[in-house]
């Protein structure tokens, strides 16, 4: 009945995450007690739960990418992370911080937030002293910095365009304009033209 009605009693007092089952939620828990149990065959990652350990060798050590995403072409290994992905084209932030009140689209970039306040960054480029919150940050921040031309796999589907900022050049193709100012009426096909327009004529 609380998957029809969306009730979920039991909250995490560490994250104020919410389950509409206990079981998640004592699951949920063992996030937080930092003890990763399930080791990966083909790479160093432990995880805490053994779901976590098959959905990353789902995403990270297969090549199947059998969701693609409407709007921009990009393909993902699960149905989840292909509609997680879909609410990174809307305009809603439902995620807020409670200590900066900033709000966010996902609750995964609320997490690596809170993090950052808290000093933690477990990711360390291997080719330089930076550390980041989260491996996305780190693989963004390794093409940028270090990646030669062949590690540049991010190529465009509708032309020959490769490098990290894929998704924004993808987005330019499509012109779905999904961010928008909240000063005037103008709207835009990336967050960076966003914050663009922003700085230039609102500040």
């Amino acid at each position: 009945m609380r998957v029809h009605t969306g009730e979920k009693p039991f909250s995490c007092k560490i994250c104020e995450m919410k389950f509409s089952q206990k079981v998640h939620l004592q699951r949920h828990s063992l996030i937080h007690s930092g003890e990763k149990r399930w080791a990966c065959s083909k790479c160093p990652n432990k995880f805490t739960l053994k779901s976590g350990l098959n959905r990353h060798m789902k995403i990270v050590h297969s090549k199947q990418r059998p969701f693609m995403c409407e709007l921009c072409g990009k393909a993902f290994a699960t149905k989840f992370n292909k509609d997680s992905h879909l609410t990174s084209h809307l305009n809603e932030k439902h995620h807020k911080c409670l200590k900066c009140g900033k709000r966010f689209r996902q609750q995964h970039n609320l997490r690596y937030h809170l993090k950052a306040h808290d000093g933690i960054k477990d990711f360390k480029c291997s080719k330089c002293d930076r550390e980041f919150v989260s491996r996305s940050a780190l693989k963004v921040h390794y093409l940028r910095k270090h990646a030669d031309s062949s590690e540049r796999r991010f190529q465009c589907i509708f032309c020959a365009k490769t490098g990290a900022e894929i998704k924004a050049h993808l987005m330019s193709h499509v012109r779905e304009k999904a961010f928008f100012c909240t000063f005037c009426n103008n709207s835009y096909a990336t967050n960076f033209e966003l914050k663009t327009h922003i700085r230039r004529v609102h500040s």
